[in-house]
C-alpha cells in the first residue's frame, strides 16, 4: 500500500514537471506558504516558549482552457517547546484557481503519507481557501483546514492555520 501512495505521488508530481514547458500558456504554477506561530507564557517566575513553524511547497498544472487545476503538495512543520517534534507530508492536490491576477481559490490535498515524531503511516487532507493579490509576483493569503490521522498509533490531529503564500507562474 506505501508503494502505491510513493508512486501515485511520483506520478502526478512528475505529470506537473513534464507539462510545464507546454504549461507556460496554460497558467501553471508553484505556491511556497508559510506560518509561524510563537508564545512565550511566564507563571511563578518560569516562563516557557513554544514555536510552530509550517511550509507547504506545491506545484500545479492549470487545465486548458479552464480554473482546474492538479498538482502536488509537500508540507513540513516544526513544533516546539520542551522538545522539537516535525511533522512531514506529502500528497496529491487539485481544485479551483482563478485565472485572473486577483481573486480566490480553493484547494484540496489527500497526505498519501505523514509522519509525526515516531508516528508513521499517517495520512490526512487539508482543504484551503485562499485569496491571491496582484503583485510582480503574486502573494496570497489562505487558511488551511487539515486533518491527519495516524490509526496505528490511536493518534490524530485536526488544525486550523492561516498562511501568507508567494506564486511563482510559469
Amino acid at each position: 500500500m506505501k508503494t502505491i501512495r510513493y508512486l501515485a505521488f511520483v506520478l502526478v508530481f512528475g505529470s506537473v514537471a513534464l507539462h510545464a514547458n507546454q504549461a507556460l500558456a496554460e497558467g501553471s504554477f508553484a505556491k511556497l506558504a508559510f506560518f509561524y506561530n510563537s508564545n512565550t507564557a511566564e507563571e511563578s517566575g518560569s516562563s516557557s516558549k513554544t514555536s510552530r513553524m509550517v511550509y507547504d511547497v506545491s506545484a500545479y498544472y492549470m487545465f486548458q482552457g479552464s480554473s482546474w487545476v492538479l498538482g502536488a503538495l509537500y508540507q513540513n512543520e516544526n513544533s516546539s517547546s520542551t522538545a522539537s517534534v516535525d511533522r512531514t507530508s506529502y500528497g496529491v492536490s487539485g481544485g479551483y484557481m482563478t485565472k485572473k491576477e486577483s481573486g480566490f481559490y480553493m484547494l484540496a490535498t489527500y497526505f498519501v503519507s505523514s509522519k509525526y515524531g515516531d508516528y508513521d503511516g499517517g495520512n490526512g487532507y487539508q482543504v484551503d481557501l485562499g485569496y491571491k493579490v496582484p503583485t510582480r509576483i503574486p502573494l496570497a493569503f489562505q487558511i488551511s483546514y487539515k486533518h491527519f490521522d495516524y490509526s496505528k498509533y490511536d493518534h490524530s490531529d485536526t488544525l486550523l492555520d492561516p498562511y501568507f503564500g508567494v506564486m511563482i507562474m510559469f
